[in-house]
């Protein structure tokens, strides 16, 4: 399969060395998370939230738990998460960078507001992104893309790379999956969280997530339970879904209420596997 026929590729124009985003600074409060959403054909799984488990971002992760998390400011306004998969490649939606002209990385970090007391946290601008040939907005289908960066730190304290999911794995199905972002804690709240969040979702058969979501959910979707108001909120676009220390989805989308008991619907990464390999050699 040809390198073209895979993938649309465009170098970033906005290209910043890292020692100058470094001293970048954003308007936080007015950072948007660049989210999709998926009006639900069928009822939610609704459980009411048990003490404890106020989800959507869940708990705080402890620092340095997920040194493959990504941030991701793009065109200096938009945010959303990404994973860490070489020393030159994040791997993240579509619909995150599909119009990007800058994308800058932010790894490392537990908070992505700030560098105080981030001594793991390293900022470098994407220099091209990757997004795939047949990704439709409209559909919500080949919601997957690849960020370049000349040289991530993979190796460096609280920097690492994810494995990711063969093509030939199962479907996950009854697996406990791990989520971890900066997405909205609450439909209440406005911002991306200033920690980043974490929470454990079982992964549910397509054919249950198609009960809410219809015939969109399709064999290169994975989706997790809403049951207990858990699950991917604003923000958490992009970033992963991990089963055992293997990334299996990419947070694509969900409904416009997070909290409303509904899946969350992932990139299947297996699906994808071949596709990744061959425009970044991972």
């Amino acid at each position: 399969m040809k390198f073209a026929a895979v993938a649309f590729v465009c170098f970033l124009s906005a290209f910043v060395a890292a020692e100058e985003v470094e001293e970048l600074g954003y308007d936080w409060d007015n950072i948007k998370s660049l989210d999709l959403f998926a009006e639900p054909v069928g009822p939610a799984e609704y459980v009411p939230p048990q003490a404890g488990l106020r989800v959507i971002g869940g708990t705080v992760a402890a620092r340095g738990a997920f040194p493959y998390q990504a941030a991701l400011i793009i065109n200096n306004s938009g945010f959303c998460g990404g994973s860490i998969i070489s020393n030159q490649w994040v791997l993240t939606a579509a619909h995150c960078v599909d119009t990007a002209s800058s994308v800058q990385l932010i790894l490392g970090a537990h908070n992505p507001r700030t560098t105080v007391n981030e001594p793991t946290q390293v900022r470098i601008a994407a220099s091209a992104r990757i997004v795939h040939a047949d990704w439709n907005r409209a559909q919500l289908q080949f919601d997957i893309a690849l960020l370049r960066a000349a040289s991530i730190p993979v190796g460096s304290t609280g920097i690492s790379a994810i494995s990711l999911a063969p093509a030939n794995s199962g479907t996950f199905a009854g697996s406990t999956a791990v989520l971890s972002g900066w997405g909205r804690t609450s439909d209440a709240s406005n911002t991306i969280a200033n920690e980043l969040k974490t929470v454990q979702l079982p992964i549910l058969t397509n054919a249950v997530c198609a009960n809410t979501f219809g015939s969109i959910i399709t064999t290169q979707i994975i989706c997790t339970s809403g049951a207990g108001n858990r699950g991917a909120c604003n923000g958490d676009s992009g970033g992963p879904l991990v089963v055992s220390g293997v990334e299996v989805g990419v947070v694509s989308f969900g409904s416009r209420l997070c909290a409303a008991g509904n899946p969350t619907a992932y990139a299947r990464v297996s699906f994808f596997r071949n596709w990744i390999s061959t425009n970044s050699g991972v």
